[in-house]
């Protein structure tokens, strides 16, 4: 099996995974192998597993659990107080932020932050302060949601597993697991719908035989760990997509940042683990804090205490947060970020969780500065500005996300999943909100 690179790529590209978690490996022998096993992919196949065993180096400082129980012992992990009320515009604003956030990202997804800078640099609109300009110089960029085209949020992952989430929130509350998730996915979004990560773990479930259609079969969370669902020829596994799916969790759990930390560790590990998962979590209980706590470094400490000390997200939040505070401008912000990190792939979950969590910060509570700043960073963009500016509607309410992100939306959404497009904003988020008070602190 091999999804969405052949097995190969797929092997050449778990190099970079077993380097950057530890494992005692020969790079280069190990590149000499891959070149001799010629495409022959039985061949491929066996190394593959004898990577997948290599000891993890003595000399690794790093304490990184994936389970929850160890996550646990190795983080603060503060339990959530008492639910107080949420104003509607905290719902609104942070799904409008989000919804604003990946439309300012989708029309230069995965481009560099210096090729961004020129574009609208040629388009006179510099400093970046509204959508993507559709004309800069002699070219065009034909991505939906550029300034003169855009008409409503275009169906976007980051919008489609947000949609994912809430649907499963209103089924099964806070209480399900890794295993409900994947059975979700099954019923509701085809295939190609998911990338790297998502892909391989969509084929990993489907193939295992207990997981079929005729329901839950017994011990499921047993078998989706003795098969390794989220590891089996998955080298994506600290990517940001775990990241990018916990959004619904934090609106359904608004002010309850232990509740959406732990929903999104249970969603994140049906695919991720380590950092991949941290991730996951921190943005979940970030944003699930802001809807009630509007001190932007009392929800950092909250969101950091689901985090395990020793691990790499941690130290990397710890950085983001510096370089945002102390940064002078955007363009030292993204330099000092990205060259911080020269080591990861552009959807890697550090390097994209940095550019947030310094945005966020440098922005001290502007919305606009902190989806621009992010947008500025390059690499994995619609991700990243969808991230902040949830986050950021989370902390400032609708009411105060300018119009000229707020208005070319029309209050709309599409998602690709039926009865989700061309759907109401608003709507949405007032459906999140009466999860929360149906299942909050139940």
């Amino acid at each position: 099996m091999a999804g969405y690179q052949k097995i190969e790529i797929l092997i050449r590209e778990e190099l970079d995974e077993l380097v950057e978690e530890g494992r005692v490996i020969d790079r280069a022998e190990c590149e000499k192998r891959i070149t001799e096993c010629a495409g022959d992919k039985k061949e491929l196949s066996a190394l593959y597993d004898e990577l997948m065993a290599l000891p993890f180096r003595k000399d690794y400082s790093y304490v990184e659990p994936s389970d929850l129980e160890g996550i646990k012992k190795e983080a603060a992990f503060k339990e959530d107080g008492e639910v107080s009320p949420v104003d509607d515009d905290y719902f609104h604003g942070a799904w409008l932020g989000r919804c604003a956030g990946c439309a300012l990202g989708q029309p230069v997804e995965l481009w560099n932050g210096e090729g961004i800078r020129e574009w609208y640099k040629n388009a006179g609109r510099y400093p970046i302060d509204g959508y993507v300009p559709t004309v800069s110089g002699d070219k065009r960029n034909e991505g939906f949601a550029t300034d003169e085209k855009i008409q409503g949020m275009p169906p976007d992952d980051d919008i489609r597993f947000t949609v994912l989430a809430l649907l499963l929130c209103e089924r099964m509350g806070f209480k399900f697991d890794s295993y409900d998730v994947g059975a979700h996915w099954m019923y509701s979004i085809p295939y190609r719908y998911v990338c790297t990560a998502e892909n391989q773990v969509y084929l990993n479930f489907a193939s295992v035989d207990e997981f079929g259609p005729w329901g839950r079969p017994e011990h499921a969370l047993e078998i989706l760990k003795r098969e390794r669902i989220n590891e089996y020829r998955n080298p994506y596994r600290e990517w940001i997509g775990a990241q990018i799916r916990i959004d619904g969790y934090a609106y359904c759990a608004a002010g309850l940042p232990a509740a959406a930390a732990k929903m999104a560790y249970e969603d994140s590990f049906l695919s991720h683990i380590k950092n991949g998962v941290y991730s996951s979590m921190f943005f979940a209980a970030f944003i699930a804090a802001a809807f009630t706590e509007k001190d932007i470094n009392k929800c950092f400490d909250t969101a950091l205490s689901f985090v395990p000390k020793r691990s790499r997200f941690y130290e990397t939040a710890l950085e983001a947060k510096k370089i945002g505070e102390t940064a002078q401008s955007r363009e030292e912000l993204a330099d000092r970020v990205i060259n911080g990190m020269p080591e990861y792939n552009a959807v890697h979950a550090l390097n994209n969780s940095a550019v947030c969590i310094a945005s966020i910060f440098f922005a001290k509570g502007d919305f606009a500065n902190a989806i621009c700043t992010a947008l500025t960073c390059g690499m994995d963009t619609d991700c990243n500005c969808a991230t902040v500016g949830s986050f950021m509607g989370a902390l400032v309410g609708a009411s105060n996300i300018p119009e000229r992100f707020a208005k070319p939306l029309n209050d709309t959404y599409s998602s690709g999943i039926t009865g989700f497009d061309n759907a109401s904003i608003r709507g949405f988020a007032m459906r999140c909100k009466a999860v929360r008070e149906k299942f909050a602190g139940k």
